[in-house]
């Protein structure tokens, strides 16, 4: 902002100075005109050779001084033209910064944007990898307990069957004691162990 400042004030300086000038030079044009006029009406007056000769001197003399006046804006334009051109060439690389700075600014901004969607992505990965991860280990154990169940299903069904098998001996051989005249002891029958 400080710099911004400065070249802002730098600028109205040079606008300044310029339009002094301009002013100076058009001051000088007036001042020569005016002067030649008033010259031009003296020498309507010398019309003796005294006058031809002092005005062939104050011509002379006229000459110089336009001379060193045509010098000193020659020098004023070429400084002028000089500053201009300065300017032209503070405001090229100027631009030229900017530009650069700007391609900077965007460059960074696409690698931001970039980092961002490679961070999206393995996080997406990362996330889609823990739910199938968690998908097998609920469909594992899910497997698990329907096994568990099955086997339990299987085990109280196998005791079942031994049990009905077991009562059904035991139904049998008291049929065949009965017929046989057999009667069992009040303490009850054998049981049959069963592996």
């Amino acid at each position: 902002m400080e710099k911004e400042e400065e070249n802002q004030r730098a600028h109205l300086a040079r606008r300044e100075q310029a339009l002094a000038d301009v002013a100076w030079m058009k001051q000088v044009l007036e001042e020569q005109l005016q002067l030649e006029k008033e010259r031009e009406a003296e020498l309507q007056m010398l019309l003796r050779e005294e006058a031809k000769e002092m005005w062939a001197k104050r011509e002379a003399e006229w000459d110089r001084e336009r001379s060193a006046r045509d010098r000193l804006m020659t020098e004023v334009l070429t400084g002028r033209q000089q500053q201009i051109q300065e300017k032209i060439e503070q405001n090229r690389r100027a631009q030229e910064e900017s530009l650069r700075h700007r391609e900077q600014l965007i460059q960074n901004l696409e690698e931001a944007r970039e980092s961002a969607r490679r961070e999206k992505e393995e996080s997406e990965e990362l996330k889609s990898a823990r739910k199938q991860e968690l998908e097998a280990q609920v469909a594992e154990r899910q497997l698990q307990a329907w096994e568990a169940d099955q086997q339990e299903e299987e085990e109280e069904a196998a005791a079942r069957q031994a049990e009905e098998l077991s009562n059904a001996l035991l139904q049998q051989e008291a049929e065949m004691m009965a017929r046989q005249g057999f009667r069992p002891k009040p303490h009850g029958h054998p049981r049959i162990a069963w592996n």
